[in-house]
């Protein structure tokens, strides 16, 4: 897969050609603490209908140097370059956590390069409780805690029915960690530090694209709750996918892939 030099980085993404002549482009922008490979359930039958671009983020994966100076700012110019470098002059964006904000901090200052975003269990911008959240996080992460710092994230990704099956639980924790490309400790610390550049709204009439929210039933990140609280105050529609939570592209895999196809006019 490519790596592209792009503002004193290294970026590592995948790209995924359709053979198919109107195959939109999507962008696949990923979640804190995740990389490209987060995206794996939803690769294959999403690029049945789109040409995928999937990068690693600024202190995820194999993006380098890593830890480095991270922010939204810096993050939406990386995206921008990439698709710049693709010859990609307009994307849908499809981001989740993290990556949904991103997606939104690109459609507010380059209106002209989003097509239609699709904002997976994120709002526009973070709330402070979620920046605390993450700061707490941070500080408990260190390599002799590995492994009880990830059973206690996945609280926050999945749904109680996840960890009803012991067999189960313990299967994902030795696939995190001995993931090759696992997130430092310091590359997380780094990256949890600059979600404070995600507290400042982003200027929502400058969104030209339409936009579609969604979250999972069981999401204690973005609740449906805090979800419908935004979308009221801001005129947005939102939907709901039942028995999933932060990691609903991983829980309902194929109900996500159907909003997916669905909103943007495809399958």
């Amino acid at each position: 897969m490519p790596v592209l030099a792009i503002n004193q980085l290294q970026m590592y993404y995948q790209h995924f050609p359709n053979t198919a002549s109107d195959a939109p482009p999507l962008l696949l922008l990923s979640g804190m603490a995740s990389d490209s490979a987060s995206w794996q359930p939803v690769i294959e039958p999403l690029s049945r209908h789109f040409e995928l671009i999937i990068p690693d983020n600024r202190c995820s994966g194999r993006t380098q140097p890593c830890p480095v100076e991270t922010s939204r700012a810096l993050m939406v110019n990386d995206v921008l370059v990439l698709l710049d470098a693709l010859e990609i002059e307009k994307a849908n964006i499809l981001g989740h956590s993290m990556g949904g904000m991103l997606g939104w901090a690109l459609a507010a200052n380059a209106p002209d390069r989003v097509n239609h975003l699709i904002s997976a269990s994120a709002q526009a911008w973070v709330i402070p409780a979620r920046v605390a959240l993450f700061d707490s996080l941070a500080c408990m992460r260190s390599d002799q805690n590995e492994e009880h710092w990830f059973a206690l994230l996945y609280q926050f990704l999945f749904s109680p029915s996840f960890f009803e099956h012991a067999t189960t639980v313990r299967q994902a924790l030795e696939a995190s960690m001995s993931y090759e490309h696992k997130q430092s400790v310091l590359a997380f610390q780094t990256q949890a530090a600059a979600l404070n550049s995600f507290l400042e709204p982003i200027e929502l009439d400058a969104v030209r694209c339409p936009v579609s929210l969604v979250t999972g039933s069981n999401d204690l990140l973005m609740t449906p709750d805090l979800m419908k609280l935004f979308c009221d105050e801001q005129g947005y529609p939102f939907s709901i996918i039942p028995d999933a939570a932060h990691a609903l592209h991983w829980e309902q895999t194929q109900a996500f892939v159907e909003f997916v196809t669905g909103e943007l006019g495809v399958g």
